[in-house]
């Protein structure tokens, strides 16, 4: 019910409440990536807990900032506490978001309070707009992102306890608009907390570390800064004034706000709630559990949101005659009529890369209805979806490079590129609402034409590329089990 939000969230960093090593440090992360405050021993000292720009969970994945001893804590008695301010706006603004991985594009990125199983780190880059202390009682972020599916923009705005994220996607150059209604729930789990944005006394809980020059991420300086900490929370504040300019949370993220926050009033048509776009009347082709006026959904407005058509059709195990061949050709120009009487734009499919088709199928795996696949998995129809996206992304690279041992002209080329026909296809078809069909189409999205020959077995002798090329053609091209009579 929830697939594309899991998907698609794009969130802003959390300050979630960790008390200590409780999660037992379960990468095994060392004394500069991860120090706890208020449960090491010996406690943190200056230079320790002071991170870097990760890139995965082992201790080594990570380019450690640059740190040397200034101070201290004893030796500056009376330090200026760090301020977050009621009111300001950073631009550019940096950050790497930590979170559990929940999908396999690493979208739904959302901060917890423990560092246990695989975490997802993905740097944004952007504005932030703070005025939770003003008018709205809002907090703001225009990010980009850089993904599988190309560079994304984000206009995130979160405002008490409701979260709308509006994205801007590159496919084919249409700019396809996206709006995700939501509520935060603390750690990210559901059934905790609704969330509202971070309060701005938070820092009171600081403790002082001492005083040290430490190298900003993205910016290329060093500077002389005070380092405080929190349990794993720190950051790093100027001397005189206390404006924050870099944050650190090993399992939350890296945040770099290299001109400190400016405080100044805010204008309030930023922080427009709900978004336009996620309203039905002018609003964004995908709106994801939004209400017509723009807010989010119930779980019952979510759970009624899937056809009752669409259920019936995924419970169909056979299809009807009159989406059946004779014959692998006669099945594929009877399918591909059917594709062409539809709503989306085709192509043919040797009028495709093999690069174009992959995208394509990020974007239907991203707005595909999770609920189908249940069916389809209970009782194993060949409409499943056979692994997660990041293992058949894996698959992807792993042929790529066995690819690379043959001609351009090799045939195994085109048995890659028809395999990628079809399972597109068949996940354009059996996985996506009639709703979000026509979303696309609406949006100027292409789907790819079936090829119309069989591919058959390479001989004992061929190239490798072509044995692998083969192999996994023949697990993305299943319709013939059903649609075809031989």
């Amino acid at each position: 019910q929830d697939n594309m939000l899991r998907t698609l969230l794009l969130l802003s960093l959390v300050i979630a409440p960790v008390y200590g090593q409780a999660d037992g440090n379960p990468h095994q992360w060392d004394r500069l990536r991860r120090c706890d405050h208020t449960d090491y021993d010996p406690p943190c000292g200056p230079c320790e807990g002071i991170g870097g720009i990760p890139t995965g969970d082992d201790n080594d994945a990570i380019t450690l900032t640059s740190c040397s001893i200034v101070a201290n804590a004893s030796d500056v008695p009376e330090p200026v506490a760090p301020v977050w301010g009621e009111q300001w706006v950073v631009d550019p603004y940096y950050e790497v978001l930590i979170g559990k991985k929940t999908d396999p594009f690493c979208f739904s990125v959302i901060p917890s309070n423990d560092s246990v199983g695989e975490l997802c780190y993905r740097p944004d880059y952007g504005a932030q707009y703070y005025d939770v202390g003003g008018e709205s009682g809002a907090l703001r972020f225009d990010l980009n992102s850089k993904t599988v599916v190309g560079n994304i923009t984000s206009k995130i705005l979160h405002q008490d306890t409701n979260f709308w994220i509006v994205n801007k996607f590159p496919w084919y150059a249409l700019g396809v608009s996206q709006c995700i209604c939501s509520q935060v729930r603390e750690g990210g789990q559901a059934g905790n907390k609704l969330m509202s944005p971070v309060n701005p006394d938070w820092t009171k809980q600081m403790f002082y570390i001492g005083r040290e020059t430490i190298g900003i991420e993205y910016t290329g300086t060093e500077q002389t800064l005070d380092h405080w900490a929190f349990g794993p929370h720190h950051l790093w504040s100027t001397p005189d004034k206390g404006e924050i300019i870099r944050m650190w949370q090993p399992f939350n993220g890296l945040q770099i706000f290299p001109e400190g926050t400016n405080r100044v009033p805010q204008d309030q048509s930023l922080f427009e709630s709900p978004p336009p776009e996620c309203k039905k009347e002018g609003g964004a082709l995908f709106r994801i559990k939004c209400t017509d006026e723009g807010y989010p959904q119930s779980e019952e407005e979510m759970k009624a949101s899937v056809s009752k058509a669409d259920k019936m059709r995924a419970e169909e195990p056979v299809p009807r005659d009159q989406y059946k061949g004779n014959d692998f050709n006669h099945m594929s120009n009877v399918l591909n009529g059917w594709l062409q009487d539809g709503a989306a734009e085709t192509r043919a499919c040797d009028e495709w890369s093999v690069e174009e088709l992959q995208q394509l199928q990020a974007m239907l795996y991203l707005a595909r209805e999770s609920s189908f696949d249940d069916i389809y998995q209970s009782v194993e129809d060949n409409r499943r979806m056979r692994k997660d996206f990041s293992d058949i992304e894996s698959d992807w690279d792993q042929l790529t490079a066995i690819m690379d041992g043959v001609d351009s002209d090799h045939v195994a080329h085109k048995i890659r590129r028809d395999g990628h026909c079809h399972e597109a296809v068949m996940w354009f078809v059996h996985h996506l609402t009639e709703d979000v069909k026509q979303l696309m189409a609406d949006a100027g999205v292409v789907i790819p034409l079936l090829s119309l020959a069989p591919h058959h077995a390479p001989s004992e002798d061929s190239h490798a590329a072509h044995h692998a090329a083969y192999n996994v053609y023949q697990e993305q091209v299943t319709c013939s089990s059903c649609h075809a009579a031989y």
